[in-house]
């Protein structure tokens, strides 16, 4: 059995040592030699490309696969996790989905080319949520559309998931940075982020032309749980 850790940014960026390339993937998936391999995700996603490459090697790989969401599966992540054989979901996990951006510069005629090059990408990351989850592709892209977060339970339903693990429940630790590039997520998270983020590196390349354990419950009795954001612990309700 082999494990691979996919616990941070998806493609290289300047402020996160532990995101993992799809260089770094294919090589790590190589080594196992056809054993069988559980990557475990916590990750707020990444680089597109990078991910595609990675969903696209993992389908590939000729072993058994196991996805194992032990925190946070969003954005790119989210796509990338689907495509192994199996996808466990741990019960305190989060579930992401969105369409890609990014960042452009030039003329009209530019700005009208990258435009098309996201749309083509949607289709690229909604056809995979559709391969899983058997969803129509118009309900699938209204999801994306809104940037749709789901708990494990919602995931589980949509048939995002396969199975709820049996492990202790954990909570995703959420970098300012990350959180800053979403607009929809929970408010009992979003909301404890009080300092300015600057910008998160976009899902595509600009155009040129250890985390706290359980869910508690608050005194009304609604579930609540417990997450790391930029290296506080915080209970967000809900």
């Amino acid at each position: 059995m082999k494990d691979i850790n996919v616990f941070g940014s998806i493609g290289k960026c300047w402020y996160d040592e532990d995101a993992m390339s799809a260089a770094d993937f294919a090589k790590q998936l190589k080594e196992a030699d056809g054993e069988d391999v559980t990557i475990h995700i916590n990750s707020g996603g990444g680089n597109v490309f990078d991910a595609n490459t990675m969903a696209e090697t993992l389908r590939a790989y000729k072993g058994r696969t196991t996805a194992s969401i032990e925190g946070l599966a969003a954005s790119a992540a989210s796509y990338f996790a689907l495509t192994a054989d199996e996808v466990v979901i741990g019960p305190s996990a989060l579930f992401m989905i969105h369409n890609p951006y990014t960042y452009a510069s030039g003329e009209a005629k530019d700005m009208r080319k990258t435009a098309d090059l996201l749309d083509k990408l949607r289709d690229t990351i909604s056809d995979q949520y559709v391969r899983k989850t058997g969803m129509e592709r118009d309900e699938v892209e209204a999801l994306m559309d809104e940037e749709t977060w789901f708990t494990a339970e919602e995931a589980l339903e949509r048939g995002f998931a396969d199975r709820m693990s049996d492990a202790e429940p954990v909570a995703a630790c959420i970098d300012k940075r990350l959180l800053d590039g979403f607009r929809n997520a929970p408010d009992g998270i979003k909301n404890v982020v009080d300092e300015p983020a600057g910008e998160v590196e976009p899902t595509m390349p600009p155009s040129t032309g250890e985390p706290a354990t359980g869910a508690v419950a608050d005194e009304a009795g609604a579930a609540s749980r417990v997450v790391c954001v930029n290296g506080a612990f915080l209970k967000v309700e809900g």
